[in-house]
C-alpha cells in the first residue's frame, strides 16, 4: 500500500469537524519550493479543507483508548455503559474536546484534553 492509500483510508474513518460526515477527498499538494509536499482532505459535503498529519493518526488510536477507557467506567452521571462519544472543535478558538452522552439518560459530560490524560 503507497502513501496516498494509508493516507485514505485513514481519513475515510474519521468524521469531518464540520458536518460529522465521512465523505473526504484526499490530494496531494506540492509547493514546490516553498514547502514539502503534504496530503490536504477535503469534505465532499461542506467542502471543509484541512492538512493530514501523523497527528491525524495518533487522534484515531487516542479516539479508541478513550472510548475503551470510558466504556470500562461508565457515565460519569449515572455509570450507564451505554456511551456515545463525539469529538468536537469550536472553529473560531480551535478549543477541542471530547463529548461524552450517555445513551439511555442523556447525560453529557465534556472531556478536555487535560483531563484525558487522567483515564490512562
Amino acid at each position: 500500500m503507497n502513501k496516498l492509500e494509508t493516507v485514505e483510508k485513514l481519513v475515510y474513518r474519521l468524521p469531518c469537524p464540520i458536518c460529522s460526515r465521512s465523505e473526504f477527498q484526499v490530494n496531494l499538494n506540492c509547493e514546490v519550493p516553498k514547502s514539502e509536499c503534504d496530503f490536504h482532505a477535503v469534505c465532499g459535503h461542506c467542502q471543509y479543507k484541512f492538512v493530514v498529519t501523523t497527528d491525524s493518526n495518533i487522534m484515531e488510536e487516542f479516539w479508541l483508548k478513550i472510548g475503551k477507557n470510558l466504556a470500562g467506567k461508565g457515565c460519569p452521571a449515572c455509570g450507564d455503559n451505554k456511551l456515545h462519544l463525539e469529538f468536537l472543535c469550536d472553529v473560531k478558538s480551535a478549543d477541542c474536546f471530547f463529548l461524552v452522552r450517555c445513551s439511555d439518560h442523556g447525560h453529557f459530560s465534556r472531556l478536555c484534553r487535560d483531563g484525558a490524560k487522567f483515564l490512562f
